[in-house]
């Protein structure tokens, strides 16, 4: 029976494993698709999964895959969750087993999380003392679907991945450029950022550029808009409140001497806090209906609510750490990232913890969405370890959260 006890850091991944792992993530990096289209990488994953000895397989969002292994024996319900697709990225790491996609590169470490994953499964389904029920979700589109198409963690619970069994909780994991090998990062709460995106038109009215006077210039007063919207974050949020408020298109005019009657904007809000996601497109509204009603222009503002904030579950991240710790994990508490994660939507419906795994090996790494990035391969057993460690540790009912 296994219980929430100090389990020793002699824990380890058996050789085996740690050489599936590596085959898994280098045929994975060598093949990488994009959202929505990974179809051989499933297929792939498929039949490993199969041959391993796991029968209860089947697909979600169309691309994905739901793994259930039942022990026979009671215990609590544990899931675990790693995402397949890549990055629309050409790679320059010069690795032997580099994409031969091109174009199309696993920029963002999911071949890694994937591996990490099945060598986690076959961990926990290789010891004959675990308890309860497994759930392993491998999950498409999480850097987001093709426009006008559904995708990612949303679609794998509309299809039921979280049903039957429902999990007691959801582990997940991203590999961090920024951290050492053998360090694992934490953040009790929100870890990773919501995402809003932002489109504003300000309609004007169309002049000489000799002549400004007689016309309305949406420039200059899409400028100010841009310049204000700043103190939101400097003047009107608590400074202990990560917020972003970022304008990444700025699309006006057809020629030098004609001032335009429109200018179209489209940017970025990440957030942490729930509330103070909700509250920012608002103030970002009034800063813009009071410049453009100043000036006599109109705007149109749309907004829209592309991934929410992760968050992660009190106590269940204060006993992971422990169980980390216990287990002889090198652990790191670290400031949350602005990034957004749609293991968010998980972490909606059922408690969830999600750590950075460290994948530096050398004083200076590429991060994620680098077409240099390249974590190191030694994380591998690592991230497979610790979610052998929460399967060991939390497996059975004997812990009260």
């Amino acid at each position: 029976m296994c219980w929430f006890v100090v389990l020793g850091a002699d824990l380890t991944i058996d050789r085996s494993v740690q050489e599936e792992m590596l085959a898994v993530r280098r045929h994975l990096h060598r093949h990488p698709e994009l959202s929505n289209r990974e179809f051989e990488t499933q297929a792939y994953l498929k039949e490993k999964i199969a041959a391993a000895g796991f029968d209860r397989i089947t697909v979600h969002a169309k691309t994905g895959l739901r793994v259930v292994y039942d022990t026979g024996k009671p215990g609590r319900t544990l899931a675990f969750r790693a995402d397949i697709d890549a990055l629309p990225v050409t790679e320059q790491t010069g690795l032997p087993f580099s994409s031969q996609n091109e174009g199309v590169m696993h920029a963002c470490g999911h071949d890694m999380h994937t591996a990490i994953l099945f060598g986690a499964m076959l961990s926990i389904k290789n010891d004959p003392d675990l308890t309860g029920t497994f759930v392993f979700l491998f999950q498409p589109a999480e850097e987001g679907p093709p426009p006008g198409e559904e995708g990612g963690a949303s679609l794998m619970i509309a299809d039921g991945a979280l049903s039957d069994p429902v999990p007691d909780v959801i582990f997940g994991l991203h590999t961090m450029g920024n951290l050492p090998v053998g360090h694992v990062g934490y953040r009790s709460g929100g870890i990773m950022a919501r995402a809003d995106r932002f489109f504003l038109t300000v309609r004007g009215k169309q002049a000489h550029g000799s002549t400004p006077e007689a016309g309305i210039d949406p420039i200059y007063i899409a400028s100010a808009i841009v310049t204000q919207a700043q103190s939101i974050v400097s003047r009107r949020t608590d400074s202990r409140d990560p917020v972003v408020v970022s304008f990444g298109e700025f699309l006006a005019g057809q020629r030098f001497n004609i001032i335009p009657d429109e200018a179209r904007l489209s940017g970025t809000i990440r957030t942490l806090d729930v509330e103070t996601g909700d509250r920012i497109p608002q103030l970002l509204d009034q800063i813009i209906a009071g410049i453009t009603e100043a000036h006599g222009a109109e705007y149109k503002f749309e907004n829209e609510t592309m991934c929410p904030s992760t968050q992660n579950h009190p106590k269940w991240t204060r006993h992971a750490v422990a169980a980390l710790q216990d287990s002889g994990f090198q652990t790191t508490p670290v400031q949350p990232v602005l990034a957004a994660e749609d293991f968010a939507y998980y972490a909606e419906k059922i408690p969830g913890v999600y750590f950075f795994l460290g994948v530096c090996d050398q004083d200076e790494c590429a991060n994620i969405h680098s077409p240099h990035y390249k974590p190191s391969e030694a994380a591998l057993e690592v991230g497979a370890r610790m979610f052998y460690t929460y399967a060991k540790s939390f497996c059975s009912g004997a812990l009260d959260l």
